[in-house]
């Protein structure tokens, strides 16, 4: 690891630490409250990602194929806010999408979901919960961890459906 100082201190637990104080401030937590005693940090605030403390053991909701009950009646328009609205759907974080103006590259893109043939009850499935298709996806499952509620759904779908 490359030093930054003549002391041997590191980059990267800067780094780590410089991004542990933003996650507190994000939080609302004031920063110097992030600080338990003794000076240690405390992110009980934040889920854990340990695989070797009890917290990370914790098994996860076991996936599920959700059935569309009754016709979509979805507004695209607010499918399109959600979708790229960060503290709710935030699917451009991942996608390219219609309208994204920072789109992500990990997801495929869905600039022109609508032309790709899936009937709204299939994509309100993949969009509740992914893991029935593909067990080790990395998308958050947005129905079943109560991410967007069932309207809020429906509206994304319309928006995936519109968007060709």
């Amino acid at each position: 690891m490359r030093s930054i100082s003549g002391k041997g201190r590191t980059l990267v637990p800067l780094l780590l630490v410089a991004a542990l104080a933003g996650c507190a401030a994000q939080s609302g937590k004031p920063v110097q409250q992030a600080a338990g005693p003794g000076g240690k940090a405390d992110f009980s605030d934040w889920p854990c990602l340990s695989t070797t403390l009890a917290c990370g053991q914790i098994p996860n909701r076991k996936p599920v194929k959700q059935a569309l009950a009754g016709s979509l009646n979805g507004d695209p328009a607010r499918g399109k806010a959600l979708a790229n609205e960060r503290s709710k759907g935030n699917c451009v974080a991942c996608h390219l999408m219609q309208g994204a103006e920072q789109p992500g590259s990990k997801g495929p893109d869905l600039s022109s979901y609508g032309t790709w043939g899936r009937s709204d009850e299939e994509t309100y499935a993949l969009v509740y919960d992914m893991r029935w298709r593909n067990p080790d996806t990395v998308m958050p499952p947005a129905g079943i961890n109560q991410i967007l509620n069932d309207q809020e759904l429906r509206d994304v779908i319309a928006f995936l459906q519109s968007s060709k």
